[in-house]
């Protein structure tokens, strides 16, 4: 599906004019990196909800940030394995991220609960505010360019003399979730603002996350986090009542360990 024709469908949906399910998966085709920024229709929309983080937050241990950062090692021929990202082109990207969305210059990797924090935040507030969050990710990816995936792998930036393990990890689930957020998912995030942004404050989003959070550990990761994608899987589509919205609770959660658990997808209209 081209931009423009994902653009009309998500104009249909605010408009009511569509009443079926999207059909969306793993293999939905994402937007180009500029698309979000030539989105007059999607700033028109505007949705005031309850506070919610957007981005899911949870507690991973020194060892199970460890198993992530070593299964997300880039390897040869990759382009994050052959890219270099330089210090100082990477905090000046980072500054510019920064000053679109009014945080601190001075914030950068080693801030990057922080950075998670704020960026939630700025997510909790409505959609012309996403919009805004997925237009300084794209100026950010833009700046970076082939060395993006370099700068934002969690090996790569824990390997280090002095390394930060949680910090390290906040930083760059962030970015893995606003590059998910803002490309596959921004179809549904837009179309379906209201009930998607409220779920993850309920009882049953707070028991998957739980049950992940005291249970995983690096013997049983993927396992842990193919539970818990299926588990939010049920509690978005049984909240919202769409296959689109259950499939973006799944694979909002599973994108953060795309690199991390190979194979695991979330699949569309299907109750675990």
């Amino acid at each position: 599906m081209k931009g423009k024709d994902i653009l009309n469908n998500i104009t249909e949906k605010l408009l009511g004019k569509r009443t079926s399910n999207s059909v969306v998966g793993s293999s939905y085709k994402q937007f180009n990196d500029g698309n979000v920024m030539r989105s007059p229709v999607i700033l028109a929309v505007l949705f005031v909800v309850t506070i919610s983080d957007l981005i899911p937050t949870y507690d991973l241990s020194k060892e199970s940030i460890e198993f992530v950062s070593f299964r997300s090692k880039p390897a040869p021929p990759s382009v994050d394995a052959v890219s270099r990202c330089e210090t100082i082109p990477w905090n000046g990207c980072q500054a510019q991220f920064n000053e679109i969305l009014g945080l601190n210059n001075l914030l950068y990797w080693r801030n990057g609960t922080i950075i998670n924090k704020q960026v939630n935040q700025l997510l909790q507030a409505n959609t012309t505010e996403l919009v805004k969050v997925c237009n300084a990710r794209t100026q950010f990816y833009q700046c970076l360019g082939t060395s993006y995936y370099a700068c934002l792998n969690l090996f790569n930036i824990l390997d280090t003399s002095d390394p930060d393990f949680v910090n390290a990890f906040d930083y760059t689930r962030t970015f893995l979730g606003l590059e998910f957020m803002c490309n596959a998912g921004f179809e549904e995030v837009v179309t379906q603002w209201p009930c998607l942004h409220g779920i993850q404050s309920t009882i049953a989003y707070q028991n998957c996350m739980n049950n992940f959070t005291y249970n995983v550990y690096p013997t049983n990761f993927c396992n842990m986090v193919d539970t818990t994608g299926k588990c939010l899987n049920n509690v978005y589509l049984n909240a919202c009542g769409d296959n689109g919205a259950g499939w973006f609770g799944c694979e909002n959660f599973r994108f953060t360990f795309d690199q991390t658990c190979w194979g695991l997808r979330c699949n569309v209209g299907v109750v675990y």
